[in-house]
Formats: structure tokens, C-alpha cells, sequence
């Protein structure tokens, strides 16, 4: 039978393939097993691009000349700081040679004749069926070299005979870097001496490991992805699906760059599970999506030139970083047909201090120089951070790390320097769901764009509006480059490009994004883990008591939100919290990752988030988990009147220092990735940017929605090695809401609509018709703006007249709607139903005229928004509408609002509480979701009434809501019952007031709580049996007790259950 289908055919096409494309075809009969070389291509390449020293070599070796090069390049390579990326990059020196380069890179201007004539010197091959070891006859399928360095192989597999799983495990299982017989390095296989990668590859499917490490080899897929899900499309024309292995990544010019420019050598500092510290080196070489993205985003810019966008969606935990590091170093070597740099300097603009760190080690590795990137931070320079961005911009630094908030410091320092405007500026953005409009967005096009102050006084003031108004579009010098896995509707429209360029945008076509790795992809492809496979979610279910001393008629808004807060700080509700954590966390987490697994607590405020870490810390102790240490994170000082603690005085402040003693200054992302740590509890913070691998799971006490709880809970995304699973524990959030949140960017995000422009000129004329302010106040204020001699009291005085007429209202309206609500409640005091009822009416209409003032002033921050976002897609030519802009920025912020509301909660109980296990979501998969919608609010709504309600209404209504599934078994009053039972025991009493609390738990309380409990048996029969069978409950029963009877006070249950007990 043919032996056409088997693999031997594969190869003999894909070296044809390649021998079409100008690499060389090799024996192995030639190959140096011992030293891992090609010789013939290293003295070839010698002879063709550095004669001289070769000659000079040969004069001074003699006929050992060869032996004496291939034994010094041996040596190089063997050595710590050699190895094959440093020899091809940098070459080696030897005695009477100077150094030997071993490689050159394509050089950007391609008028260097000289170089050009070196770079096509390189020698590139391919050697089939390598023998080579010394000490079996194994043979390696294809093997690629570099001037006689071998830089890649092959391990072939067809479909038709067995698949690329078959490819792996004989890298695993027989392609061991060190011979299992003799001891001897393989030295073709070893990292960093060898072959930088190793890739498994039938016809359909490709993987690559860097590191052969047995049957530890990790392989990640270098695939292209098929349609945003795994493997690889039919190939073109009849060819293989892997075709672009050979036609794309193999193609020269695209081989010699990927080692010259993308291969990095990452050096991580680690610990492992005995808390030992060391350094950890791995070999990066770039996935299929990164190597894709940044070459078109390269071959773009050549043809395109400055002032461009660019929108790059890749999934979270996809290697962005990587990604932005090498898009940011092509981007400043890309040349112009003249020679002029297409980008005078590269900015990246991120929150990530990470990035500044990779930045210079990897500019470092490919360029071996400093000074290439510089970081804008307090850290760095003593200088405001304005004078070093200004200084860096003016210098011309290739790289420039700064934040978003910066730039506006810098603008004036700028703005009178010329010679930025004849500058092209490439901006990379970082996380740029989050940087899309706004007045510091505004201000980085106003330092690129703007006008010195000599050409300003020139200008009339139509002009000058004219030219703010123009300068939010994006400049001719800048393109900008936006990194995201969750794209809004806002960040398609800036930075996405239509379908059809020749076209303009439309819905049927819509701005997409420039490249495209979807999460679908990522997850099939194992790069990172569905995080949706095991999220949980529970619900609270609880009763309210209300014995309020005053039952007041309160706004029931203000009111709901007093209850939920008090709720979301009680002891009870963190406490039981906190015991679910720890409890899952010990049972299904700790002994993961060799006892290295971490976890994530989600908060939804910073009060919360000290008390999570109080009552987590009190419960470690209590339970002797001196095992669990935890860390919290929030941002600024949180007073004690807000937590209300009762371990610490009201005045007290907790903060990030005083809560973490055991930091020490030192980075919490750092540290937190010691094995001692194992719990982080977060405020607002780590949510996004976060990349901690050893994360296994969150749990989660705070609502998120859309991009927020996508790029929360994919911090859990991460893969490490042992980590195939990750827990989801959702105390708050709707399942369905979460999951559809997935859905929406589990592939290409869809635009369910195109931003609509008009939508501004709606909302300017709904304030226009609230007479509160008039044009020739605008046309005034307008004029002052655009002067460059305008003082803060003008601006001031302006804005005056409408502020006046605004706050006059709503102190007026105050004022009656207090009046008749006073009307009401006397009225109720005489039952006369007549004048409640007049009261009522008379106080919900003024109430909805207030409203209307409270829509005037949401509408002004409506309009700013809006306007600010849609004016960098359209240049409205109005410059009327930049006038208005700037004026109600500034008169929003003086306009009163509601008066503060007291709502006295004293005498509101928890009476019930349990946590109910509502079940688990299907991993998240492709099904059919809603699209992104722009903006939409016109701010015209109607206004409302603001409904007044009974505490005890409101009491009641909660308790219908949350209370259904409540039972007696659930009764937190059942401690108070048998608190007090024990409470008439004096011995008892007396062991607890004269002992300490370790005395006192040995002494009788014991005994007396399980007689208690027996008493109460007629009351609470399922609770009390519950309590008898279970040891460890009923020890944490007594626990509760023992608090109640110390503070020698049931009345203070609330205080003090801390969460202890779980029936």
C-alpha cells in the first residue's frame, strides 16, 4: 500500500515549501551532535558578512580555525549569560576576532546598504530527520537553524495516522533534555542553550513549549483560531490548515524577526510552597495572536502613517502585557521611506507599574541599552510628574509610561513648545475600556494639537471654540493603539474601524475592532480557565424586628439605602460571611497548588472591606487558623463612624498601614504573592490589571454588572501549574445577569446600535428650557473661557446668575415641602384624613417641581459627558456647544442638592438570617446575547415624586422580600433565650467575671449552655437538636454565649454574634 498518507509526506512538502522560500536544506550527516551546530552555515555566514575577522582567525589558527571558532561559540553558548537568543542578538567575542556577530536583524531604514548586504548574508535551514544525540539513534522531524544555531524544531504528526497529542508526548517521553543513561546534556534540547522552542504539529494543529521538562512540558497552542473558537481554519486553495506555519511564520524575513525582536527571556521572582524565594527564568516566545497582532499593527503603520486607531480585544489574561511590550518596540524602530521615524515617541498609557518593569527588561533584552523607556511616577524623579513628561516628550524619549491623569499637568509646558506639533506620537492604551472620554482625554489632544500663545491672541473667540472643539477629535500626529478585553460601546467607537473603510459608519457597517482574540479561543485553547465552570451563588435570606421608639415618616429612598448599608456592615451578615469563606476555603482551596492557592474577597465599599478583615482575622484566631493570613486593600483612611466597631474608639481611622502591619512599605502585589498570604479582601482595588496566577477563588459581596464583573472575576482566569479549576462564590449578583455579562464578550462583541450624534443637542435642549440660565450668559462666559488672561473670580461671577436662581428654588421648595409635611403629621395626630390628604398632594407636587431641578442639574453632567465622548466622533462645527460644554462643567458643581436625611435605624434587629445555597451555571458558552447600545439618556425623564414611607412599612416589605425561605431555626433571639436562662446561674456568673476567657470555657459554662439547650427543647426543638449532635456547633454556640453573658446584656446580640454559629 502507498505510503502517501502517512507523515513522511507532510515533511517532504513543508521542506519543499520552504527550500521555494530561500531556506537551505540540510543532512544531518552535517550536524555537530556534539556541539548542536551546523558548522557549514556558521563559517559560511562568517566568510559572507565579517571576512576580515574571519581571515584574521584563520592567521591566527591556523587550519584549527574552524575548531577553535565552534569551540569559543560552545562556550558562549554553554555560559550563564550567553545562551542562543544572547549569541544571535549580540554575537561573541573571541581572542583576535573582536566580536563575531552570528546574525543580523532587518534594519528599518532601508537605505543602509551595508547592513542590507549583511542581512541577506543570513543563512537560514532546515535539517529533516536530525539524528542528534551521541548517545541514541533518536530523530527529530525538522529542526531549523540560524547561521548554523539551531533556534526550532518539529516533532510531525498526520491525522491520518495519530493526532498532535501523539507529537507531544514524544517530546515528553523520549525527547528529554538530559540522557537518562549517561547523565549527558542534550544540548540541542537544553533551555536557553538549545533550540529556543520545541513545536508539536499534525496538519491541523500546533503546539509550542519552550522549556522540555518531561512529562512536566508545558505546550501551549500556536494555532490561529477558527472563527473566534480553537484550531485553525481549512487552509486556502486545498492547502493544510498549517499552512501559515510555513507561509507566514517561517517566511524569513518573519523567522529572523521574531528572535530578534520578540523572544524574551522573563525573570520572575518566586517562592516555593516551604516559602523559600528564587528566581524564575522562562522562555517567551510569542503566541499565533501576538505575534499576528503586533505584525499587522507594523505592516499597518507602514502604509498608513500617523493619526490612525487601532483596536486590539484580546481576551483577559491573554499575555497583553507582552503583547503592548512589543508593540511599543516596533513602534519606535518603524521608519519612513526617508528615514524619519514614523513615531517621534511611543506613550503607553497605563495604571500598571508592571508594565514599566517589563518594558525595560524587555527593551533591555532586545536592544541591550538603557534609556529607551521612562517611567513618569514619584519614584523615579523628585520633580512633578508634569515637568517629567514634558522633559521626556521634549527629549524625544522613545518610550514614555505614564498614567492618564497626568497628562493634563503637563499641558501648558507643552503647549508653548512648537516644534511638538511637526512630533508624531504613538499612544498605546492601556485597559482602554476605562480611558475613553472624559476631560483628561480631552486634555492629551489639547498638548498634541494646541495652539502657542503668540497664534492664540490671533484668534477670535469663534475661533478659539473652534479650535477646542476640533482638537477632541483624534490629532493628524497621534495614533492611538487600544489594548482591551471588554471593548464598550464608547471604546468600539473611538478606536474601532468600520467594516468597510470606503464607507461610513453604519449598523450595517459597524466600527469592529482591528484584531480580534477571543475569550472562546483562550478558554478552549487552555490558555486560561473558564472561571464561569464553578460559580456558585447564594442568597440571604433574614427578618427585620422594628421596635422603633419613633416611627418616623421617612424619604424611601434614602431609607433603603440606610437598611441596606446598616445590613451590609451588621456582624451578624459579615460574620456568617466570613465563616462560609474561611470554611470553603479550607475544605475546597487551601491544599491546591501545594498549599500555594489564594483567594479574593470582593467588597462593595471600604467600610466593608475593614470589616471583612476584622471579623476574617477575630475567626482565624478563634478557630486557630494561624495558617490563614490575609491582606486588605482600600484606598485612604476609613473612620470607625462608618464601620462602627465596637473594639475600637469612634474616632479611630483604619487605612491599608495600620490594617496590614506586616507589609512594611512593601508592594502589596508582591507580597501577596508570598505563601504566607492567602486571602486578599479588595475595595475598589486589584479588580482589574491584576495578574496573580495562584488565584483559585472570589467571593464576591458586591454588585458588578457588564465589564466590571467580567474583568473582576477574570482574575481568576490565570492558568499555573496543578490549576485546572477555579470557585466563584456570589453572595449578591443575579447568575443569569453575570453570565449574560460573559456572553456579551465571549467572542466578538456586537454593536446593537451606532451612536447617535443628536443626542447632545437633545439634552442641551431640555436645560435650554428650563429658563434657569440665559445665551448671553454663555456668550459671556464663552468669551472669558477662551482668554488667556481669564482669573478663577470672572469665572466665578459668570456662572453666578443661574446658580442663584437654581439654589433659590431648591431652598425654597425645601422649605414648603418640610412645611406640609409637618401639615401631614399633624394632621395624622387630629385623624383628619381631609387635611392629611391635602398635605399629601401638596407635598408630592412640589416634590415632582423639585425633581424637575434635580433632572436640570443630572442633565448638566449628562451633557458634559456626552458631549465630551461624541465630540471625538464628529466634529460638530458649532463652537457654541464648546462654550456650553465648559460652563455647566463649572456650574454643576455649585448647585445645592437635597438636604441630608437622618434616618435614626435605633431599635432595628436582626431577628433571622441564613445563607441559602442557590446552585451553580452551566460553564459560559456561545449562545445568542443582546449587543452594546450607545448612549442613549436624553434626560427626559419625567419627574418623580420622592414617596415617603413608615420605617416599619419599609421594615415590613423587606421582610416579605428576603424573609420566604425563612424558618425558627434561622432565630438569632434563640442565643438571647438561653443566655438568659444561664445568666441566673451565679457560679457560672462569677467564673465568667473573676477569669479569663480560656478559664472561664473549662469551667461550668459548658454544661450549663447544654442544660439550656436541653430546656429549650419545647421552643426550639429543631434548633436545640441540632446543637446536641453537633459538638463543634454547639462549641461555637457557646462561644456566642460566652459574649453575651461577659457584656452581662443580651439586648447586645447584634454587637457581638460575630458570625460563630452556623445552624
Amino acid at each position: 500500500m502507498s505510503h502517501i498518507h502517512h507523515e513522511c509526506e507532510l515533511e517532504r512538502y513543508i521542506v519543499s515549501q520552504l527550500a521555494a522560500s530561500g531556506w537551505l536544506v540540510g543532512k544531518s550527516s552535517d550536524y555537530d551532535q556534539a556541539r548542536a551546530l551546523y558548522p557549514e552555515d556558521i563559517m559560511g555566514w562568517l566568510q559572507d558578512s565579517q571576512p576580515d575577522a574571519l581571515d584574521k582567525l584563520k592567521r591566527l589558527h591556523g587550519t584549527a580555525a574552524e575548531t577553535s571558532i565552534l569551540d569559543r561559540l560552545v562556550k558562549v553558548l554553554d555560559s550563564k549569560d550567553g545562551g542562543t537568543i544572547n549569541v544571535l542578538r549580540r554575537g561573541f567575542q573571541m581572542a583576535g576576532g573582536g566580536t563575531i556577530a552570528m546574525s543580523q536583524a532587518l534594519p528599518e531604514d532601508e537605505r543602509n546598504e551595508t547592513v542590507i548586504k549583511k542581512y541577506k548574508a543570513n543563512r537560514l535551514r532546515v535539517v529533516p530527520q536530525l539524528r542528534y544525540s551521541l548517545d541514541k539513534a533518536d530523530e527529530i522531524d525538522l529542526a531549523f537553524f540560524i547561521n548554523g544555531i539551531p533556534v526550532a524544531t518539529v516533532e510531525l504528526k498526520t491525522d491520518f495516522t495519530q493526532s498532535v497529542e501523539a507529537a507531544m508526548r514524544q517530546y515528553r517521553l523520549d525527547r528529554s533534555p538530559k540522557n537518562e543513561k549517561t547523565g549527558r546534556q542534550e544540548p540541542l534540547l537544553t533551555v536557553k542553550r538549545g533550540a529556543v522552542v520545541h513545536f508539536a504539529m499534525s496538519d491541523s494543529d500546533i503546539r509550542m513549549a519552550t522549556k522540555l521538562a518531561g512529562e512536566s512540558t508545558f505546550f501551549l497552542p500556536f494555532n490561529k483560531g477558527n472563527n473566534g473558537a480553537q484550531g485553525n481554519p481549512p487552509g486556502e486553495n486545498g492547502d493544510y490548515p498549517v499552512s501559515y506555519f510555513w507561509k507566514q511564520v517561517l517566511q524569513p524575513d518573519n523567522w529572523l524577526r521574531i528572535f530578534h525582536r520578540f523572544v524574551l527571556l522573563e525573570k520572575r521572582e518566586a517562592e516555593d510552597a516551604n516559602g523559600h524565594t528564587y528566581f524564575k527564568e522562562t522562555m517567551i516566545f510569542p503566541r499565533y495572536h501576538q505575534w499576528d497582532s503586533v505584525t499587522k499593527i507594523i505592516d499597518a503603520v507602514r502604509v498608513e502613517g500617523a493619526g490612525q486607531p487601532y483596536l486590539i480585544q484580546h481576551s483577559a489574561g491573554s499575555g497583553k502585557t507582552n503583547t503592548i511590550s512589543w508593540v511599543a518596540h516596533e513602534l519606535i524602530r518603524v521608519r519612513q521611506p526617508n528615514g524619519e521615524p514614523s513615531f517621534h515617541s511611543v506613550i503607553v498609557v497605563t495604571d500598571r507599574t508592571v508594565l514599566d518593569k517589563q518594558l525595560q527588561d524587555a527593551i533591555a533584552q532586545i536592544e541591550h541599552q538603557t534609556g529607551v523607556v521612562r517611567a513618569i511616577d514619584r519614584e523615579s524623579s523628585s520633580l512633578p510628574k508634569s515637568q517629567q513628561l514634558a522633559q521626556a516628550m521634549l527629549a524625544g524619549t522613545p518610550i514614555i509610561v505614564c498614567t492618564l491623569q497626568t497628562f493634563p499637568y503637563a499641558q501648558k509646558l507643552i503647549l508653548s513648545e512648537q516644534n511638538l506639533r511637526q512630533r508624531r506620537f504613538a499612544i498605546i492604551v492601556d485597559e482602554a475600556h476605562s480611558s475613553t472620554g472624559g476631560s483628561t482625554a480631552d486634555d492629551l489632544r489639547y498638548v498634541l494639537t494646541g495652539q502657542s500663545e503668540e497664534e492664540w491672541e490671533k484668534l477670535t473667540k469663534e475661533e478659539r471654540l473652534s479650535v477646542w472643539q476640533s482638537s477632541r477629535q483624534r490629532p493628524n500626529n497621534a495614533s492611538y493603539f487600544a489594548f482591551t478585553a471588554t471593548p464598550k460601546h464608547s471604546t468600539i467607537s473611538l478606536f474601532g474601524r468600520p467594516l468597510d473603510p470606503a464607507q461610513p459608519v453604519s449598523i450595517t457597517n459597524p466600527p469592529a475592532p482591528f484584531h480580534l482574540y477571543t475569550m472562546q479561543q483562550a478558554i478552549e485553547e487552555k490558555f486560561i480557565l473558564d472561571v464561569m465552570a464553578n460559580y456558585t451563588s447564594y442568597q440571604v435570606a433574614l427578618k427585620l424586628s422594628s421596635d422603633f421608639t419613633n416611627d418616623a415618616r421617612v424619604d424611601e429612598k434614602t431609607a433603603k439605602r440606610a437598611v441596606a448599608k446598616w445590613l451590609s456592615l451588621h456582624p451578624t451578615n459579615v460574620g456568617q460571611k466570613v465563616t462560609l469563606i474561611i470554611e470553603h476555603y479550607r475544605k475546597n482551596v487551601m491544599h491546591l497548588l501545594a498549599g500555594q492557592a489564594k483567594a479574593m474577597v470582593v467588597t462593595s465599599s471600604r467600610a466593608s472591606a475593614v470589616k471583612y478583615q476584622l471579623e476574617l482575622e477575630r475567626y482565624c484566631r478563634k478557630m486557630g487558623y494561624d495558617q490563614i493570613k490575609s491582606m486588605v486593600a482600600f484606598s485612604g483612611d476609613v473612620s470607625n463612624k462608618d464601620v462602627e466597631d465596637d473594639h475600637f474608639d469612634k474616632s479611630h481611622a483604619f487605612n491599608e498601614t495600620n490594617m496590614n502591619p506586616g507589609l512594611h512599605g512593601r508592594d502589596m502585589r508582591k507580597v501577596f504573592d508570598r505563601t504566607e498570604y492567602k486571602v486578599m479582601i479588595v475595595a475598589n482595588k486589584f479588580q482589574t490589571g491584576f495578574d496573580q496566577p495562584k488565584l483559585v477563588a472570589m467571593y464576591v459581596d458586591k454588585k458588578i454588572s457588564g465589564v466590571e464583573a467580567v474583568q473582576t472575576l477574570s482574575r481568576l482566569n490565570r492558568t499555573y501549574p496543578g490549576k485546572d479549576k477555579t470557585f466563584i462564590i456570589d453572595f449578591v449578583n443575579d447568575p443569569e445577569e453575570i453570565l449574560k455579562a460573559f456572553q456579551t464578550f465571549y467572542r466578538d462583541v456586537k454593536m446593537a446600535d451606532i451612536q447617535r450624534f443628536d443626542i447632545v443637542y437633545d439634552l442641551k435642549q431640555r436645560l435650554d428650557n428650563t429658563m434657569l440660565y440665559d445665551k448671553a450668559e454663555i456668550d459671556a462666559f464663552g468669551e472669558a473661557i477662551v482668554d488667556s488672561a481669564v482669573t478663577h473670580q470672572k469665572l466665578y461671577a459668570l456662572t453666578q446668575p443661574a446658580t442663584d436662581r437654581y439654589n433659590s428654588k431648591m431652598t425654597a421648595l425645601n422649605t414648603a415641602i418640610d412645611k406640609w409635611d409637618k401639615a401631614w403629621h399633624k394632621a395624622k395626630a387630629h385623624n383628619d384624613t381631609t387635611a392629611m390628604k391635602n398635605a399629601e398632594a401638596q407635598r408630592s407636587e412640589l416634590t415632582k417641581q423639585r425633581d424637575e431641578l434635580m433632572i436640570f442639574s443630572e442633565s448638566l453632567t449628562k451633557f458634559v459627558r456626552s458631549y465630551e465622548y461624541i465630540a471625538q466622533l464628529i466634529d460638530f462645527g458649532d463652537p457654541q456647544l464648546e462654550a456650553f460644554a465648559s460652563y455647566a462643567r463649572l456650574l454643576r458643581k455649585r448647585l445645592i442638592g437635597l438636604p441630608p436625611e437622618q434616618v435614626d435605624l435605633a431599635g432595628l434587629q436582626l431577628t433571622h438570617y441564613r445563607i441559602i445555597h442557590q446552585g451553580s451555571l452551566p460553564p459560559s458558552g456561545v449562545t445568542e446575547t443582546d449587543g452594546l447600545y450607545g448612549i442613549t439618556d436624553n434626560g427626559l425623564r419625567d419627574a418623580r415624586d420622592r414617596a415617603k414611607k413608615f420605617l416599619s412599612e419599609l421594615i415590613a416589605q423587606l421582610n416579605t422580600a428576603l424573609g420566604k425561605e425563612i424558618s425558627d431555626t434561622d432565630k438569632v433571639a434563640f442565643a438571647v433565650h438561653v443566655s438568659e436562662k444561664i445568666r441566673n446561674d451565679a457560679v457560672v456568673m462569677a467564673q465568667i467575671k473573676n477569669n479569663s476567657r480560656e478559664q472561664a470555657m473549662k469551667a461550668n459554662l459548658p454544661s450549663a449552655a447544654i442544660q439550656a439547650i436541653v430546656g429549650a427543647m419545647t421552643t426550639h426543638q429543631n434548633l436545640a437538636t441540632t446543637l446536641l449532635q453537633d459538638a463543634h456547633k454547639r462549641q461555637l454556640f457557646t462561644d456566642v454565649i460566652y459574649e453575651l453573658l461577659a457584656q452581662d446584656s443580651a439586648a447586645e446580640l447584634i454587637e457581638v454574634v460575630r458570625g460563630n454559629y452556623v445552624p
